[in-house]
């Protein structure tokens, strides 16, 4: 699972080793046996799999005491999160690329995790999404990081849902046009979601017949406002916001007429986790 991204992971270590790492040379043929250890205070932690099959590519053992998506609460100590054993210079040479992914994957599922937990205590069934906004390479690692952290992965590339976004709406003329032309090419099995800036277009946008409709850059209450009106119309309409909203202002979107906000700020604005990895 996910072994592009692994091979991209492996790639990263060759390029940071180069020829060779000459720091840990003289300890090529000497077994070793490591432990990560997390520092920060609380952490929902992800990328363990994936770590772990990174790690057996080098011969290392990983064993992880916590699963993904489980909540590790340190307060204020130092708590052993996995145990490593393999060659020394193997355990060196993965050490900061393997950490850099363990804290960048819980720094997402961590903030994805307060995120819904706000929302789960409002008793509203709005969901969180990631967006496409992502690292190239890891894209899909951070999506795997929001859904640990609760949240909703949105699409995982282009394929996966037809999304008429407004520059699609431009070169084809108008939504009612790309919508039509974007059904003569979609599976049964495919849904559309077309990006609108009004309500005027929202309605065209319904009216067409997509599955979901996005309302971009909405202040809250106008977002509000369209939704309730496009449920009028449309009971099982999906309607979704996105743009501008952060863990700051989430909360103003919250309504039962909003099915799901997206934010890009789940992947863009990450607050790393404290990880070491130590000898003993």
């Amino acid at each position: 699972m996910f072994y592009k991204e692994i091979e991209f992971l492996k790639e990263w270590i060759e390029r940071d080793t180069d020829f060779v790492d000459i720091a840990s040379y003289g300890l090529r043929k000497t077994s070793a046996e490591a432990e990560v250890l997390l520092k920060s205070n609380f952490v929902v932690i992800s990328g363990c799999e994936v770590l772990q099959s990174l790690l057996h590519t080098y011969g290392i053992e990983g064993e992880f005491y916590y699963e993904n998506g489980e909540v590790i609460r340190n307060d204020g100590g130092i708590k052993r999160v996995a145990i490593l054993k393999g060659n020394a210079y193997s355990l060196l040479t993965v050490e900061r690329t393997m950490l850099n992914v363990l804290s960048m994957m819980s720094g997402i599922a961590t903030k994805t995790y307060r995120i819904v937990k706000k929302i789960e205590e409002s008793s509203l069934s709005t969901r969180v999404s990631a967006t496409r906004k992502t690292i190239p390479g890891v894209g899909y690692l951070q999506k795997l990081a929001v859904f640990h952290g609760g949240g909703d992965t949105h699409r995982w590339n282009l394929s996966d849902t037809v999304m008429l976004k407004d520059n699609h709406i431009k070169l084809y003329g108008g939504i009612k046009r790309a919508v039509e032309e974007a059904k003569k090419y979609t599976s049964f099995i495919r849904k559309i979601e077309c990006e609108v800036k009004n309500e005027e277009e929202a309605l065209i946008a319904l009216e067409a017949g997509v599955d979901i409709i996005m309302l971009d850059n909405f202040k809250a209450e106008d977002a509000k406002k369209t939704a309730a009106k496009l449920k009028d119309e449309k009971e099982d309409i999906v309607v979704e916001v996105s743009g501008g909203i952060g863990e700051t202002n989430f909360m103003d979107y919250l309504s039962k007429d909003i099915d799901v906000i997206s934010m890009g700020s789940l992947t863009t604005e990450i607050e790393y986790r404290d990880f070491s990895m130590e000898i003993i």
